[in-house]
């Protein structure tokens, strides 16, 4: 049996096109943004809860998870954005990038609410970050992303 491997990128935009209301997609496009697994931060889990409280208008649904666009998504992605800048923990390479990261959101927000009939861009859409699409994609076709198969019997 021959299989062949087809590593591709997939920005944030294309998974949150992918959100079907299954819990893979979601688990998939919740990484992405946020770097962990749906349900393995409470606090931003806890953060989530609280602003689709405060804007029901802003939650999208999306199977039992929901979405979150406007200004809820954009205090969700700033804060997690915010809080990797910051973080003591991080390389100073690490909390330069996140700390231009959380400027291009929220210029990029600030842009999309300025608008005469303002949009409501998503956590996804104000996660997109073209540069790491561009890079990401230069790698793959320069064959420097490789799938390490390894076995663990």
């Amino acid at each position: 049996m021959n299989q062949q491997l087809r590593l591709r990128f997939a920005s944030t935009n294309a998974l949150e096109e992918t959100l079907d209301g299954s819990e893979e997609a979601f688990a998939r496009y919740f990484f992405a943004v946020y770097h962990c697994k749906p349900d393995e931060s409470p606090d931003l889990n806890t953060r989530r809860e609280e602003l689709r409280r405060l804007h029901p208008e802003l939650a999208i649904e999306v199977g039992k998870r929901f979405v979150l666009s406007g200004e809820a998504a954009f205090q969700a992605v700033g804060s997690y954005l915010n809080a990797l800048a910051f973080a003591e923990t991080l390389s100073e390479d690490y909390r330069a990038y996140f700390k231009q990261r959380l400027e291009e959101v929220a210029a990029l927000h600030r842009k999309a609410q300025a608008l005469h009939e303002p949009i409501h861009l998503t956590e996804g859409q104000l996660s997109h970050d073209a540069r790491l699409e561009f890079m990401a994609c230069i790698a793959l076709s320069n064959g420097q992303i490789i799938a390490d198969f390894t076995s663990t019997n």
